[in-house]
């Protein structure tokens, strides 16, 4: 019990020191990134917050499987560099002690993770994906910031917009203009007010502009129409942002309920990445082995190589499975046998065949 305390403890600090470092690293770049953005007028300032926290939650759940590993290196590590570890086997502690320490810290976190992934996980792509439709609709996302002239298009076919100012909900531009110029046609439109909006069937954003005049000359007759309007809807290409996939918002229990391929190779997907969690402690044990004199941080480098194989591999064999090069009864699972197998090995290298 005292055994299983310390190394509960020991496990446990370097884990969260090591999960802060990489989260705090991951969610500044991914700040940084989103406030650039929002400076060129790409992304609505209010919505950075929203971003920002849907973005840092998800990351944590990715970085957990990582944060344990480098954690668990470390931790050992420590012992090793102090001889507490020569200790400790002189005294008869073998493997088997320290996986039920180990274990006793990694189940739970297990657990959480699975939380995480099958049930908080899809409410955040939902969520994320609400915000993002959101975004979309906002003239900031469209690349219309206020009072200033947006050119897009090509040489023969291209728009000229602006917005003299737009109103506090961010939503309805006024004293709009857009000049939309095609082959040697040319249409001038004002109006008091124009509203983005995505249609819900095509999925196209479109201008509905409001109050105004549209000057449309005529190059084969010569002279100009002059139409005013109530109301007038324009498409326009504009900006767009990728969306996340749309299987990784539904629940858990939906997936169980199709019978689709796609959504057996997502629940497997969801299966995996909480098996890293158990799979990646499995492996750590061995992998810190570090003989007399050798440097504390000499592992790590090798546990990051192994971890990076091992996720490209889930990836690769996702990619394998969508594209039906991979039958699905074999699925994700021969990744994670392999690791494990990887693991054994180490074991035997490094403490001899159990007994």
């Amino acid at each position: 019990m005292i055994l299983n305390r310390y190394l509960f403890k020991e496990i446990a600090l370097s884990f969260f020191a090591t999960l802060l470092v990489l989260s705090l690293i991951i969610i500044g770049n991914t700040f940084v990134r989103l406030l650039a953005n929002a400076s060129n007028g790409n992304l609505p300032v209010d919505l950075l917050g929203g971003l920002l926290s849907y973005g840092s939650l998800k990351t944590l759940i990715r970085l957990t499987p990582v944060a344990l590993l480098i954690g668990m290196m470390l931790a050992f590590s420590r012992l090793y560099r102090d001889s507490e570890m020569v200790a400790l086997q002189a005294a008869g502690v073998g493997p088997k002690q320290f996986y039920r320490a180990i274990f006793s810290f990694v189940l739970p976190l297990s657990l959480l993770m699975a939380l995480a992934v099958l049930w908080l996980a899809p409410r955040l792509e939902q969520n994320h994906e609400s915000l993002l439709r959101e975004v979309q609709q906002r003239p900031e996302a469209a690349g219309i910031p206020a009072g200033q002239f947006v050119t897009t298009g090509n040489k023969t076919k291209n728009y000229t917009i602006l917005a003299e100012s737009i109103d506090e909900s961010r939503t309805v531009m006024e004293k709009f203009f857009v000049r939309l110029q095609q082959d040697k046609s040319e249409v001038l439109v004002w109006a008091r007010s124009a509203m983005l909006f995505i249609d819900s069937v095509t999925g196209e954003r479109f201008l509905q502009i409001r109050d105004g005049y549209r000057y449309e000359n005529d190059p084969e007759r010569g002279g100009m129409t002059v139409v005013r309007f109530a109301e007038h809807g324009i498409r326009i290409p504009l900006r767009n942002f990728d969306k996340a996939p749309e299987l990784a918002s539904l629940p858990t229990s939906t997936l169980l309920s199709m019978n689709d391929n796609a959504a057996w190779i997502e629940l497997q997907w969801r299966l995996s990445v909480i098996l890293t969690t158990p799979v990646l402690a499995f492996i750590a044990f061995p992998l810190s082995y570090t003989k007399p004199r050798q440097g504390r941080y000499s592992k790590v480098a090798w546990a990051i190589l192994l971890y990076g194989l091992y996720a490209n591999a889930l990836i690769t064999a996702r990619g394998f499975l969508d594209d039906g090069k991979l039958p699905m009864w074999l699925g994700l699972w021969w990744v994670h046998i392999i690791v494990i197998a990887i693991g054994l090995w180490f074991l035997r290298q490094y403490y001899g065949k159990p007994a």
